[in-house]
Formats: C-alpha cells, sequence, structure tokens
C-alpha cells in the first residue's frame, strides 16, 4: 500500500472520527436534539444512538491506532543506519555514522557557482579589513612622524633662543 494513499485514508478516519464523537450524546442530551428533532430512539433504532455510534467510533479508533503504529514501523525502516550507514537529513545534508565515532555532516549539495561560499565571503571581508587598516595605519604613521619633526623644530628653536639668552 503506497503510503500517500495510506495517509489519506488515515485523514479520513480522522475526520470521521472527529464528526461521530461530536454527534454522540454527552450527559442528558440526546442523538436527536444534535438533528433538531425531539424523537431520539428512532434516529439510529430503539436502543438509541448509544450501540451504533459507540461501535464506529471504537472501530475507527481502533484504524487510528494501528495505521498510526504501521506508518511509524515503516518510517523507522526506512530511516535506519543498519542499510545505508547514513541518515537522510533533507536538505540539510546527511549525517554520516559509519567511519567514526564522531558523525559528520555532509550537505547534500554542494555549494558552487554564483553563489558565494562561507568562506569566501569572509575571507573577502578580511581582506578588506586588513586593507584599510593597513591604508589607516600608514596615515597615521605619516601624521606621527610629521608631528615629532614639528615637534623637535621647536624644541631646537627653543634651544637656540635659550642659548642666545645665556650668552648673551
Amino acid at each position: 500500500m503506497s503510503v500517500n494513499l495510506l495517509l489519506i485514508f488515515f485523514v479520513l478516519i480522522v475526520v470521521a472520527m472527529i464528526a461521530f464523537i461530536l454527534v454522540q450524546k454527552g450527559s442528558g442530551a440526546t442523538a436527536g436534539s444534535a438533528f433538531g428533532s425531539g424523537a431520539s430512539n428512532t434516529v439510529f433504532g430503539a436502543k438509541g444512538s448509544g450501540n451504533f455510534l459507540t461501535k464506529t467510533t471504537m472501530i475507527l479508533a481502533f484504524l487510528f491506532f494501528a495505521i498510526s503504529m504501521f506508518m511509524a514501523v515503516q518510517a523507522s525502516k526506512e530511516f535506519t543506519t543498519a542499510t545505508t550507514g547514513a541518515i537522510d537529513l533533507g536538505v540539510v545534508g546527511q549525517l554520516d555514522t559509519s567511519d567514526s565515532d564522531v558523525p559528520s555532516i555532509k550537505p547534500s549539495v554542494p555549494v558552487e557557482g554564483d553563489v558565494p561560499t562561507l568562506t569566501e565571503k569572509v575571507l573577502d571581508n578580511a581582506t578588506e579589513i586588513k586593507e584599510t587598516t593597513v591604508e589607516k595605519a600608514g596615515d597615521l604613521k605619516d601624521s606621527a612622524i610629521e608631528k615629532v619633526d614639528e615637534v623637535k623644530e621647536a624644541v631646537e628653536e627653543e634651544a637656540a633662543e635659550l642659548e642666545e639668552k645665556i650668552d648673551g
């Protein structure tokens, strides 16, 4: 039986089970009141709605649990690592568990072409930051050398003025 057909059958059972549970009478209510009539015992027979609705709900509940268990067992068989050695993670990739104690994730589709990878972006940003830093460092070095030369000239002028005052 196909998985899609089983899922459709499963959804139909769920909808039917919801409908049958909602139609059942509660405490003090009758099934006929759900349909708007006063004669509740004649809707589903002489014994009322209890037998028909209760038995149908039990059958639908049994089918619900049986199909749920069947799909869970099939899914566990399909995604086992005993036959393939890898767990399929869908779009993310495959979790390889066959060759080491520590699993590693391998991407299912290699990233190539027009889309840059993360390492390319990081390298481009690092190169840009390095060029900017070198340029700024060069500017700071040039301005520091100019300031040192200015201070040196000012000190030499002060020294010359002090020598003149001492000599004169």
